[in-house]
């Protein structure tokens, strides 16, 4: 063998011993391991939401089915199913409970009577001077086109033709709404009232000397006067209150002891009518249309101060007797008559220890509505209001469908169906 082939014998070699060398190199470090192929993942199908508590898989028991969700649709998506209206269920109508009420009179009012057709309201608007007519469905009407700025307080006559006006410097006159015509009264005489035919008036002659001081009486123009009884320094317990009846004028308190008090009823001609007693002190009165009942309010230390309701017989023959008391309190002169049996009341929700000697303790807090029957001797509560409302003076109209008030604070004229 030449040395020529020699070296290409070497050669061959040499590249062959790095080929080796390089692949063993390459199978120890740098070939790609295969891991066996991965089980098939298994998706677990969630259990079924219940509420329940999971048993466990040894447990054979029957889990019953749950119902399934509600599907939830947002307002406002066509097809949707209209949602309960939140809120209160309410009446338009007073049968016991909540009860929907509507504004007549959104403008400040004062003093409102019942007109003579039964249904419509007579009022003065305090902001334009004006009295006005005002229909159960809201119609507004000019009652007189006389203008009287500031007046403080009005006394209707019953058949709402004649009212007296007080100024707040204790001026006086009478108003005849069908004539026209306007008179001036003594500035000295207060608290009036008309008697049942509209014609005269009663009153309180406040002189100067307390010695001269009387109830007395008048014509509707003050003429005719005549004086009934002496009030010296007892007038504060007088109360001019003319009875439908024709019978009385007024009424006096004497304070029998801390929680009791006497009443004499006043006549026109000095008659000795019979003396009652009332279990309190602060007393108001409502008469029954017919005269032959007095609704009254009294306040004493076994009410907590609080005002409570009464009735009595007032027929002379029957004063004082078939006295019943009610188990609500408020004052007689946020009721009103439907009848001569039956009687509407704004009562306070609650009412503070004392307010019977600071009424305006409730001034804010609303009434509920109550139906008094005094043949019976119940009472009923009627309506709660929508919405707060606390009643300064009360009319039914003379079918009994419709209640009205005179709103305390606002002084807007209110109205709810019976």
């Amino acid at each position: 063998m030449s040395d020529r082939t020699k070296k290409i014998l070497l050669i061959v070699v040499f590249i062959l011993a790095v080929l080796l060398f390089a692949f063993g190199l390459y199978y120890l470090f740098f070939r790609p391991l295969f891991a066996p192929p991965a089980p098939p993942v298994v998706i677990p199908t969630p259990a079924p939401i219940t509420g329940l508590p999971v048993l466990p898989p040894a447990l054979n028991i029957a889990v019953p089915p749950a119902s399934p969700l509600p599907v939830v649709i947002p307002p406002g998506i066509p097809g949707a199913p209209a949602a309960s209206p939140a809120g209160p269920t309410y009446s338009y109508q007073a049968t016991g409970g909540i009860t929907a009420f509507q504004t007549l009179e959104n403008e400040s009012s004062q003093n409102p009577t019942l007109a003579t057709n039964g249904q419509d309201l007579i009022y003065y608007n305090k902001n334009k001077g004006s009295f006005y007519r005002l229909t159960p469905d809201g119609q507004k009407t000019s009652f007189s086109d006389a203008i009287f700025k500031n007046v403080q307080k009005i006394t209707w006559s019953n058949n709402t033709q004649k009212a007296i006006l007080e100024y707040p410097d204790g001026s006086n006159i009478v108003y005849d709404f069908n004539q026209k015509r306007s008179l001036t009264l003594p500035a000295q005489w207060k608290d009036f009232t008309f008697s049942p035919d509209s014609q005269k008036i009663a009153f309180k002659d406040m002189k100067l000397d307390p010695e001269n001081r009387y109830l007395a009486v008048a014509n509707a123009d003050g003429t005719n006067y005549r004086e009934i009884e002496r009030l010296g320094d007892k007038d504060a317990d007088v109360y001019v209150t003319w009875s439908p009846t024709d019978t009385y004028g007024a009424l006096y308190r004497a304070p029998l002891d801390g929680d009791r008090s006497e009443v004499y009823p006043i006549g026109f001609n000095g008659e000795n009518f019979k003396k009652f007693t009332i279990e309190g002190r602060d007393p108001r009165f409502n008469w029954s249309p017919n005269g032959n009942k007095l609704l009254y309010s009294v306040y004493n230390s076994s009410s907590d101060f609080n005002p409570t309701l009464w009735v009595i017989n007032m027929r002379p023959e029957l004063i004082g007797t078939g006295r019943n008391k009610f188990e609500i309190k408020t004052w007689a002169d946020k009721c009103t008559f439907a009848s001569e049996s039956t009687v509407y009341c704004a009562v306070p929700e609650t009412l503070e220890t004392g307010t019977g000697f600071l009424p305006n303790l409730a001034d804010n807090t609303p009434d509920n509505f109550y139906k008094i029957d005094l043949q019976k001797g119940t009472q009923e509560l009627i309506a709660q209001p929508l919405f707060p409302t606390t009643v300064d003076k009360m009319i039914v109209s003379e079918d009994a469908k419709t209640l009205y008030w005179l709103e305390k604070n606002s002084a807007q004229l209110k109205e709810m169906k019976l």
